[in-house]
């Protein structure tokens, strides 16, 4: 029998500092073999100061999550008119379409952001669209509880949860904030012709699905896939070895051809260098004023 679910080895991603003040462990969509799709890009970080001037996007949507624990506001500046905090616990979707440029910071007093930056891949027929932005304060993050388990619902449904300000998206996708104690079970349903990231942000998590075992390391990921063909939805069971934080991103695989320069995700050579002139030319719009003053460095993210 032909398995239909696709599970990845661990992956433990790469270290990325950008001087004193950025420091992230970096997982690309390459290092999984298709089976983050539409994942391209999943950045966990810890921000300090700023890091970034403003730069553009196109072809993708740029999504931030902050973990609770941050300790200030990541203030969001983009071209499209939104200004204004992402606060811990909070979610920004930026589906930058045809292009948009931003910039994200910490500011405040003691500033501190713990999150994760996503580039979520948008398919052909939706990568000239206009640009558009989705927020979700903490408040409007649903929560799903059983004994020893608290999961956030950032973004999709798990286990009869449904986070209303999904249904704005681009594409369908979900987002998982989980937090297990020791010796605790989590089960999540992946959808037929959907990919999943699992990371184990702090503990080992062990994963079982349809037959298959593994335990995934501390600071790794796994990628997981199923098949299109699959006749039915396939259980995800988590369980912690000890008390365990976990971060599950999912969405339907777009199976496209997949082009990167950058910030810029298309499908070919040729739109990439249409959309570089496209920026050239102005047409992503400029981020309105106020960033300047909190001292950004050169860089994009």
């Amino acid at each position: 029998m032909t398995m239909k679910l696709h599970i990845s080895a661990p992956v433990s991603g790469q270290a990325l500092n950008i001087g004193d003040g950025f420091h992230a462990r970096h997982f690309g969509e390459q290092m999984f073999h298709g089976l983050i799709d539409p994942v391209v890009m999943v950045d966990h970080f810890h921000m300090t100061t700023p890091s970034f001037e403003p730069h553009p996007h196109a072809g993708i949507s740029a999504v931030t999550y902050l973990f609770e624990d941050a300790s200030s506001p990541h203030v969001n500046y983009d071209s499209i008119g939104n200004h204004g905090p992402i606060v811990p616990g909070a979610l920004h979707w930026l589906a930058a379409g045809r292009g948009a440029v931003h910039t994200e910071q910490p500011e405040g007093e003691h500033p501190h952001v713990h999150a994760l930056q996503i580039f979520v891949n948008l398919p052909a027929h939706k990568k000239m669209q206009a640009p558009f932005a989705v927020h979700a304060e903490p408040a409007d993050i649903p929560e799903f509880h059983a004994p020893g388990v608290r999961v956030r619902v950032a973004a999709g449904s798990s286990n009869g949860i449904h986070a209303a300000h999904t249904d704005q998206l681009p594409e369908p996708f979900t987002l998982l904030d989980g937090f297990l104690q020791a010796d605790s079970h989590f089960s999540h349903q992946l959808e037929p012709g959907w990919n999943a990231m699992l990371y184990a942000i702090d503990t080992p998590l062990k994963l079982e699905a349809q037959g298959q075992s593994i335990t995934i390391p501390a600071g790794q990921a796994v990628g997981i896939g199923l098949d299109a063909s699959n006749p039915s939805a396939v259980a995800l069971h988590l369980q912690s070895i000890q008390s365990n934080h976990f971060a599950l991103l999912s969405g339907p695989a777009l199976r496209e051809p997949l082009v990167k320069h950058g910030p810029f995700v298309m499908n070919s050579a040729e739109a990439i260098n249409e959309r570089i002139l496209a920026y050239q030319r102005g047409e992503f719009g400029q981020v309105g004023e106020g960033w300047q003053d909190k001292g950004a460095r050169p860089n994009s993210h």
